[in-house]
C-alpha cells in the first residue's frame, strides 16, 4: 500500500448545483472545475446535510447530521462543543491538519473568543495564533461575505500587514451600508478573500509536502451580497448568463402556509426573537437580477482561477498524483427561483442540492458524471477511509470509496436534509430518491411529494393527490427507517443494570 493521500477539502459558500460549466453553466468558462469533473468524479446528485450554513460545516467537521451534533442553525454554538473531530482523527494517524478562511462552526459573535478559548481577544492575538483549533493543528481565519464583512481574524491582519486602507471596500465599517447592493466592487483582486484563502492553502500545500496533509479552503464566496472584483466581474458574457423562473400566480397555494407567509414577508409567527434564518423575497434582487447573476458568475470564475493556482502548486511540488481533491459548497441559492433569495427553509432543489466533484485519478478508477444520491455528510466517513483511520466513534454518513472504484453503483437509496431554521417554530425534514422528494414539517399536517423526474422544480405537491397515496406512505416509512440508522450514539452500555 503506498502513502496515505493528501485530503485538499475546498468549499465554497452558498453556491448553486448547476454553477459549474460541467453542469451546463453557460456566461463563463470554469476549465479547473471542469477538469475536476471530467478527470474525477462530477456527482450530480450531491445534497446537503442541511441548507444553512453552520448545520452543514459541523456535519463536514464530525460526520454527524445536525440533529446529532447539536449546530442546527445559524445563531448556534454547540454546547458542548464536539470534542471528536474529522481532523483530530486525521493527525492522530500522522497528518498535519489545517482550516483556511471561514470556520462558522459556532454563532459569528463568539468566532474569536472561540479561538482564543475565553474572552473575545485583542486583534493583534490573531497575529502570532495559528492553532490548534476544532481539532485542527493549524487555522488562518477569517469571516464575512463579501461587502457584508468586517475584515476579521488572520484575514484583517493580513490586510494591515499590506498598509492598505482597507475601510472603502468595506462599507459596513461606514456610515453607509447596503445589504442589498449588487455590482462591481472595488476591492483590488490582490487584496479579496478568495486571494488570501488561495496563498495561505498554497503556503500549507508547500510547507508540509513531506508528510501528509489534510488542508480545508473555505471560501466565502459566492454568498451574497452579490459583488465581485474586477477583471472577473467584466469578463462574465451577460447574453448568455442563466435565469431562473420567478414566482407563478397561485403556486403556494398547495403548499404549508408559510411558503406563502415567506413570499409576503409575513414572518413573525417564525421569528424566536434572532429574525428567521430562511429564503426571502427581495424587490431589489429582483429589480437588479442580471447585475446579481453578473456578479456571481464573477466569484466562481475567480474561485476557479484560484483552483488552477492550487493544482499548480499541487503538481510544482509532486503532490498532485497522490491528493484528493474534493470541492463543494456548504448549501445552495435560490437566486430568485420561485421568487426567492437566499437559503434555509424551502424545501427547493436549489438550496438543498450542492456541486459535488471528487477529483484522483490515480487513486480511484470512476470518472465522469454519477448520478447516484449522496450527502456532504458522507464525505468525513470517506476521508478517514483514505486516510487509514480505523477507529473513530459512530459516523452517519456513507463511505463513497465503493462509488469511486465503480464496486457499486451506490451507496444508499436515500439521503435526509434536516432544516431546523430555529428551536422551536421550523423544523422539517426532507427524504430523497433517485426519483421524488418528501418533505415533512413540526407543527403542519400537509407536507410536500413532489416527482422530480417529471417536475424537477417542484410546482406541482402530490401530497394530497389520491394516486400517490401509497408512495407517500412508502417514503414516510423511508425516512422513519433512515432516520432510524442516523440517530445519534451516546455513551456505551456497559453492565446489565
Amino acid at each position: 500500500m503506498g502513502a496515505p493521500p493528501n485530503i485538499l477539502f475546498i468549499i465554497t459558500d452558498q453556491q448553486r448545483f448547476d454553477h459549474l460549466g460541467a453542469a451546463g453553466l453557460t456566461g463563463i468558462k470554469t476549465p479547473n472545475l471542469d477538469r475536476l469533473a471530467t478527470e474525477g468524479v462530477h456527482l450530480t446528485r450531491g445534497y446537503c446535510p442541511s441548507p444553512i450554513c453552520t448545520p452543514t460545516r459541523l456535519s463536514m467537521l464530525t460526520g454527524l447530521y445536525p440533529s446529532s451534533h447539536g449546530g442546527y442553525s445559524i445563531g448556534v454554538t454547540p454546547d458542548p462543543f464536539p470534542e471528536k473531530t474529522i481532523p483530530a482523527a486525521l493527525s492522530s494517524v500522522g497528518y498535519k491538519t489545517g482550516i483556511i478562511g471561514k470556520t462558522h462552526f459556532v454563532t459569528r459573535p463568539e468566532e474569536e473568543a472561540h479561538m482564543a478559548g475565553g474572552e473575545k481577544p485583542d486583534p493583534s492575538f490573531f497575529r502570532d495564533w495559528n492553532g490548534p483549533y476544532a481539532g485542527f493543528d493549524y487555522i488562518q481565519a477569517s469571516t464575512g461575505h463579501t461587502v457584508n464583512h468586517i475584515p476579521a481574524m488572520h484575514y484583517r491582519q493580513f490586510l494591515e500587514d499590506a498598509g492598505v486602507d482597507y475601510q472603502p471596500w468595506f462599507p459596513q465599517m461606514g456610515e453607509h451600508y447596503d445589504h442589498e447592493f449588487s455590482g462591481a466592487w472595488n476591492i483590488p483582486a490582490e487584496y479579496h478573500d478568495t486571494t488570501w484563502v488561495t496563498d495561505r492553502t498554497a503556503e500549507f500545500i508547500e510547507q508540509n509536502k513531506d508528510q501528509p496533509w489534510y488542508c480545508w479552503a473555505s471560501y466565502q464566496d459566492p454568498h451574497e451580497p452579490f459583488v465581485c472584483p474586477e477583471p472577473y466581474y467584466s469578463m462574465v458574457d451577460t447574453d448568455k448568463m442563466p435565469s431562473y423562473e420567478f414566482a407563478r400566480p397561485g403556486e403556494f397555494d398547495d403548499k404549508p402556509s408559510f411558503y406563502q407567509k415567506l413570499s409576503q414577508r409575513q414572518v413573525s409567527e417564525f421569528d424566536d426573537g434572532n429574525g428567521v434564518p430562511c429564503v426571502f423575497p427581495s424587490e431589489r434582487h429582483e429589480q437588479d437580477q442580471k447585475e446579481c447573476m453578473q456578479a456571481t458568475l464573477g466569484m466562481i470564475a475567480f474561485l476557479d482561477e484560484k483552483l488552477g493556482e492550487l493544482l499548480a502548486k499541487l503538481e510544482e511540488t509532486r503532490q498532485l498524483d497522490n491528493t484528493l481533491i474534493v470541492f463543494t459548497s456548504d448549501h445552495g441559492e435560490m437566486h430568485g427561483h420561485h421568487g426567492f433569495w437566499g437559503k434555509g427553509m424551502t424545501a427547493y432543489e436549489d438550496c438543498q442540492r450542492v456541486p459535488l466533484l471528487v477529483w484522483g485519478p490515480k487513486l480511484f478508477s470512476r470518472k465522469g458524471d454519477c448520478d447516484s444520491l449522496v450527502s456532504l455528510v458522507d464525505l468525513p466517513a470517506t476521508f478517514l477511509e483514505m486516510a487509514g483511520v480505523q477507529e473513530y466513534p459512530h459516523l452517519q454518513g456513507q463511505n463513497l470509496l465503493p462509488l469511486l472504484n465503480e464496486e457499486v453503483e451506490k451507496v444508499q437509496d436515500e439521503v435526509i436534509v434536516e432544516c431546523r431554521a430555529n428551536q422551536f417554530k421550523l423544523n422539517q425534514y426532507t427524504l430523497v430518491t433517485s426519483t421524488h422528494k418528501l418533505v415533512i414539517f413540526h407543527g403542519y399536517e400537509l407536507g410536500e411529494l413532489y416527482d422530480l423526474e417529471s417536475d424537477p422544480d417542484q410546482y406541482t405537491n402530490l401530497w394530497n393527490s389520491p394516486e400517490h397515496q401509497a408512495l407517500k406512505a412508502e417514503l414516510m416509512e423511508r425516512l422513519v427507517r433512515k432516520r432510524m440508522a442516523t440517530e445519534p450514539h451516546f455513551a456505551p452500555r456497559k453492565v446489565f443494570a
